[in-house]
């Protein structure tokens, strides 16, 4: 056996046990969510691929351009170079927009991509002076805003097999404040080879604790907080000619354990998407299409809220 077959089954099953330990420490953990409002970059956990959001998360069946935002393992199979951009209505005045680039290269494909987040004008308060301890509500504005500059990696270590790794650069703003930190993904995908069945895994957002001083200087002494990590595992298969169906199990470090079901039916050049999530009723229900015609790609989706307004994501990518 040459010795690049054996680096390949080792790094194949070293990312693979890595995963089924992660899976076991998030899922069968009880009571692990003591972290509730206390991660840095929670908005590293919000979709924004519009195909994506649709299905309730692409950890199986992520490709392209689009896969730089649900698992780089689905980037390793790019042939020539991808383009993506997208933009989400999210809840109240936020907006979210992301762009990504793959291409191959170095025996797999790399890819560079682009997330930042607009909260719009907030509304701010305070005390109106330092001798009568008068409430005003209405001192202004301010603004707020988040970005992540990503780096991926995958390749195909076999006709079934992939894997794939993301570097994060993270910032946030605050009215004159600001913090940074680092980040990374590492995700697989398996094609089991029977019935269209494919399985995928994600561990997302990992990486050293992000300091809580900012440097405008007003919020001296915080402690440090995590990052929002998050692992996903996904299982697709062929339900019926035409159409997809399958599960995802997602986790975060601070929410409970979800699991969503999705289906996606493809009418060529057409698809229709749908996703429910058995545990979050406050959004719970997505619903999307796409069309792709001459290496073009548009993508919608909308997610269901019950109290706030329902989130409208829109996605565009070209193959060339």
């Amino acid at each position: 056996m040459s010795k690049s077959i054996v680096l390949k089954n080792l790094m194949k099953w070293t990312v693979t046990f890595l995963m089924v330990i992660a899976m076991q420490s998030f899922i069968f953990a009880e009571g692990d969510n003591d972290k509730v409002g206390s991660v840095a970059f929670k908005f590293l956990n919000i979709q924004t691929d519009a195909r994506g959001a649709a299905l309730g998360g692409l950890s199986a069946q992520a490709s392209g351009a689009g896969a730089l935002f649900s698992n780089p393992a689905g980037i390793a199979g790019t042939e020539g170079m991808n383009l993506t951009a997208g933009l989400s209505q999210y809840l109240l005045e936020t907006s979210i927009t992301n762009f990504g680039f793959v291409m191959p290269m170095m025996g797999g494909a790399v890819g560079v991509s682009v997330v930042s987040v607009n909260y719009g004008d907030i509304m701010k308060s305070g005390w109106a002076g330092t001798t009568e301890f008068v409430f005003e509500p209405n001192q202004g504005s301010f603004t707020a805003s988040d970005m992540a500059m990503q780096v991926s990696y995958g390749q195909n270590l076999s006709d079934k097999f992939s894997i794939g790794g993301t570097a994060k650069i993270l910032s946030q703003n605050i009215d004159n404040e600001s913090i940074g930190g680092l980040a990374f993904d590492i995700g697989t995908q398996f094609d089991i080879g029977y019935k269209g069945m494919k399985m995928g895994a994600v561990i997302s957002n990992f990486g050293p604790d992000v300091e809580s001083v900012m440097t405008g200087g007003g919020y001296q002494g915080f402690p440090s907080m995590s990052l929002p990590m998050t692992f996903s595992f996904g299982v697709i298969g062929e339900a019926m000619p035409g159409m997809n169906a399958g599960l995802n199990v997602l986790k975060q470090a601070d929410m409970e354990q979800e699991f969503i079901l999705n289906a996606e039916y493809n009418i060529s050049p057409a698809a229709l998407r749908f996703s429910y999530n058995l545990n979050n009723p406050q959004q719970n229900l997505s619903v999307g299409a796409g069309v792709n015609v001459a290496g073009i790609n548009a993508d919608l989706s909308m997610s269901m809220t019950q109290y706030l307004d329902n989130v409208l994501r829109v996605s565009i990518g070209y193959s060339f």
